[in-house]
């Protein structure tokens, strides 16, 4: 069976940083988010796909479409 596929909507630091440890000590592969050069470096470390995504403009959160275009998750969150 192949790994899972997780997507982690603001993923930079707390819960969803700690989704993205556990997802990919179990060998998920893992696409998460953040907004800073630090947070995306932190993905990075850990194993993850590292999007870059600012929510706080709509064309900062619908840049996040074309970057995930054509994939499918098993499971997605999104941690506020």
């Amino acid at each position: 069976m192949s790994a899972a596929k997780v997507l982690v909507v603001g993923a930079s630091r707390g819960i969803g940083l700690e989704l993205v440890r556990q997802y990919r000590a179990d060998g998920a592969s893992v696409w998460a988010t953040a907004r800073s050069d630090d947070g995306l470096a932190a993905l990075r470390d850990l194993g993850a796909s590292a999007l870059r995504l600012d929510v706080a403009t709509a064309a900062g959160a619908s840049a996040l479409a074309w970057q995930i275009d054509g994939l499918a998750f098993d499971q997605a969150w999104y941690v506020a």
